[in-house]
């Protein structure tokens, strides 16, 4: 089919060329050969009367004019996408729609779980594709990678609709052999302790605890970063390190592990986990009925 002209399948090609930048990758991601892609490129040129993708160096960047059209082909695409995969019949017990998630380790520890279980039992044929927050979350979930984000309050895509989801407030582990550490932790003892300091996306996305210290310009030893919060007992056990963690995921850990849990000494502010979808699955059926399943379950919560 052509629109002025254009034959709107080189849109799907002209997507990927912009986004990956590479003949080569947008070939692989559209399971095209590399020469089909190439011709496809040589027919947008042509059209466009621009080339597009051009290679300084050893880099290949966009031209002005193909930086201009990602965002908005992109948005074309997305569209048409919501319009044909929205199923107005959808029933939970029999589809088999996949819905991809990103959220934290700790989300899918205390939250995503029960949620799934109960997913299996009024949707079983579906699929649930979890990934891990990171640098591109946003991204992600602008581009359509994602299907929804679950992360803090702070983190949010713009021009998406969100909703809170649940709280939390925040504890501190110890070992439990820890001599350091008894029923109490004042802040200069929690200052003067090493630390396991969690870092999201190599220590690009800054974590609760740590913009708290930052904001009061306070100074801790930061002994041991980790990718993860589950990580954290391995880290802890048979040391004199301390590590700041959500307090329902605290519990959790100290359940299977000789872990002490005790108050939080820092000026920490509540922790807002907060649900974002993408603009154009607004209406859809399926992301709707999940967006209620995720309510039921964080009403359920302690």
């Amino acid at each position: 089919m052509r629109l002025n002209k254009l034959d709107l399948n080189q849109l799907v090609v002209l997507d990927a060329v912009l986004s990956e930048r590479s003949v080569k990758r947008a070939a692989e991601r559209l399971f095209l050969s590399p020469p089909a892609a190439s011709c496809a490129l040589a027919r947008l040129r042509d059209y466009f009367k621009d080339e597009l993708l051009v290679q300084i160096g050893k880099t290949m960047v966009l031209t002005p004019r193909a930086e201009s059209m990602q965002k908005p082909v992109r948005e074309v695409l997305l569209q048409i996408q919501a319009i044909i995969t929205t199923d107005p019949s959808f029933v939970p017990m029999t589809s088999t729609r996949k819905i991809t998630i990103e959220a934290s380790d700790y989300v899918m520890n205390v939250f995503l779980g029960e949620v799934l279980r109960r997913a299996w039992h009024e949707a079983p044929h579906m699929q649930f594709d979890l990934r891990l927050i990171g640098t591109q979350s946003l991204a992600n979930l602008d581009n359509g990678e994602v299907d929804m984000l679950i992360g803090p309050d702070f983190y949010k895509a713009p021009g998406h609709p969100s909703e809170p989801l649940f709280e939390d407030t925040w504890s501190c582990l110890s070992w439990i052999g820890n001599e350091d550490v008894r029923e109490e932790l004042s802040l200069d003892a929690y200052l003067s302790l090493g630390h396991v300091i969690i870092e999201w996306g190599a220590g690009r996305l800054t974590t609760s605890d740590e913009r708290v210290i930052a904001k009061h310009e306070y100074v801790r030893r930061r002994e041991v970063m980790a990718p993860n919060f589950t990580v954290v007992p391995q880290l802890l056990l048979g040391t004199r390190r301390i590590a700041t963690v959500q307090t329902r995921l605290a519990k959790l850990l100290a359940l299977s592990h000789p872990l002490r849990l005790l108050p939080c000494p820092l000026p920490m502010p509540v922790l807002a986990e907060t649900l974002q979808w993408h603009k154009y699955q607004e209406h859809d059926p399926a992301i709707a009925w999940f967006r209620d399943l995720l309510r039921r379950v964080a009403g359920t919560l302690d």
